[in-house]
């Protein structure tokens, strides 16, 4: 890799970095232009995005000691290791899943990454095979009832890869998203994305071959770590350092030194690989090890899942469990608690975990009392199930009771497109406006004769007649006419691949005039994870008109 390449690599990253972090911090959006079709509610949902994380991240920590729960029908794990002999986070699962008492009891169904096929038929129905298990997507599965683990070993693997990234297509929940994954996989990723969200960490730089023997570029890199860093090497010995491989794991790859002897070592390990990438840090005066915090990042709030205190062992200044650390409880600072809830937000990881190292009061005045070592986007669930007394896994599924508040990988769907409807039979398709606009608290269906009478209203739909409870109104302005319109619940509506079930709906006798049957909310799609293109119609679906529906 050249010097042009590089920087044209870190440019990149660092442009990747500011989405993520703009993505948390929330962009207005532009002014919405008025619509003829345009139905301007005058109740409005609460404001349920993410608040700006130069505020205060509320605190939450999971109930370690509630029942154990489960809404999945269906648990597939992407892995490099199906014995759970070898891979404790599998046979945590295996175990988490036979302790659930409750319907449903998930399928566990385990591929191995490296061996992974997948073919998909006319309907782009897919099927999954690595030789031993065989999973047909042809029914059964869903967004609502699967859940996905991603772990580690799928990095690298193009077929097991394109396979997560396309459930993640259809709505499903991975854990974790493969881009994300790598981003946190890449420790100088992740440096540039800690430094755009002004999360404390180590000062840091990248190190190349090219940047090595450019003696002015390493210079500039190495006094971003030590401002104070000088041409003499015999003048940086009291400088300690950090020296990592951007892609380990489990503490391998991963050295300290002092500045005097750090060229010498450089030379060495570029004479064996010149295309290694290196990122090298100031080794910060820790306080006694390190802490790693499990965060799950859901769409309207966190939870921090459990934490743990990670104490070296002997001479090693790494304090990795898989190494031989002692992990013992810990309770969080509300600092911590805060990094760890704002870093697990910008990393997009649905489930993450901070590594946060407490360092030695007053050692270094610049970044704080704690500083973030890494993201890591498959973590083990052993020594944390150790510290806790419980079973991690269990925690984990506790909380993922609601799919509408699942982090889904963003989508883009027309303005227009043909939804599928239920009230618990044959599904009904009917046109629908995304309107990115509408903030009321529920989106609204055209039906046919609506008679609503004390709580409950019937109305006519998909030729049957039925009766529904009511759970609130929808109050909306049209041109002079105001509206109060019974909200219920309808059981199905799917758009695209990816479904929703329970969802608020109110109901309208009348949408003449109006561009479409259905009008789905911001709050809907947020539910989807789909994005609007204000230009285009029928992305994810087949085009259909408008129907008469009375």
């Amino acid at each position: 890799m050249n010097i042009n390449e590089l920087f044209y690599n870190q440019i990149q990253d660092e442009d990747e970095a500011h989405r993520l972090v703009e993505s948390v911090n929330g962009k207005k959006n532009p002014p919405k232009k008025e619509d003829e079709t345009q139905e301007n509610p005058d109740e409005k949902e609460p404001d349920k995005n993410p608040t700006n994380p130069d505020d205060k991240f509320e605190v939450v920590y999971a109930d370690l000691d509630k029942e154990i729960t489960n809404i999945f029908e269906h648990i597939i794990i992407f892995t490099n290791d199906d014995d759970p002999k070898n891979n404790k986070t599998l046979k945590n699962i295996y175990d988490a899943v036979k302790s659930i008492k409750s319907k449903p009891k998930p399928e566990i169904h385990v591929f191995i990454a490296e061996d992974m096929t997948f073919e998909t038929d006319d309907d782009n129905i897919l099927s999954i095979t690595d030789g031993e298990e065989t999973l047909d997507f042809t029914k059964g599965f869903d967004n609502t009832n699967t859940l996905v683990f991603s772990r580690l070993g799928v990095q690298g693997e193009d077929n097991c890869e394109h396979v997560v990234g396309m459930l993640q297509d259809s709505g499903f929940l991975v854990l974790n998203p493969v881009r994300y994954s790598e981003l946190a996989s890449n420790k100088y990723d992740t440096a540039v994305l800690l430094q755009k969200a002004e999360i404390p960490q180590p000062n840091f730089c990248l190190m190349t071959k090219d940047i090595l023997y450019d003696e002015k570029l390493f210079m500039e890199n190495m006094k971003q770590v030590y401002p104070k860093w000088d041409k003499d090497p015999d003048k940086n010995e009291d400088f300690s350092l950090v020296v990592k491989i951007l892609d380990g794991h489990g503490g391998t790859g991963v050295f300290t030194c002092d500045g005097k002897k750090l060229i010498a070592i450089l030379q060495a390990i570029f004479a064996i690989d010149s295309e290694r990438q290196l990122i090298i840090q100031k080794k910060e005066e820790a306080d006694g090890g390190d802490i790693r915090v499990h965060v799950l990042t859901l769409r309207t709030h966190q939870v921090i899942l459990a934490a743990m205190k990670r104490v070296k062992l002997g001479g090693d200044f790494r304090s990795n469990v898989s190494l031989g650390a002692e992990a013992e409880p810990v309770k969080l600072t509300p600092e911590q608690e805060q990094i760890a809830l704002k870093a697990a937000k910008i990393s997009h990881l649905p489930w993450c975990a901070v590594d946060i190292m407490p360092l030695v009061k007053g050692s270094n005045p610049e970044v704080g009392d704690n500083v973030v070592l890494e993201l890591n986007a498959s973590p083990g669930t052993d020594g944390i199930s150790d510290v806790i007394k419980h079973n991690f896994v269990n925690i984990l599924l506790n909380e993922l009771t609601e799919p509408k508040e699942f982090y889904l990988q963003d989508k883009t769907a027309g303005f227009l497109e043909t939804v599928e409807i239920s009230m618990g039979d044959k599904p009904m398709n009917l046109l629908a406006k995304l309107d990115t606009g509408n903030g009321a608290i529920a989106s609204h269906m055209e039906v046919g004769n609506i008679n609503e009478e004390g709580e409950r209203v019937t109305f006519n739909f998909n030729g049957k007649t039925y009766t529904e409870k009511v759970y609130g109104h929808s109050k909306a302005v049209t041109g002079s006419q105001k509206h109060n319109r019974p909200i219920i619940h309808i059981p199905f509506i799917k758009l695209g691949m990816r479904t929703l079930k329970d969802v608020p709906m109110a109901l309208v006798e009348n949408r003449d005039g109006k561009s479409s049957n259905v009008l789905l909310n911001r709050e809907m799609m947020s539910w989807f994870g789909y994005i609007v293109s204000p230009y285009q119609t029928h992305i994810l679906t087949q085009e259909m008109d408008k129907l008469k529906i009375i």
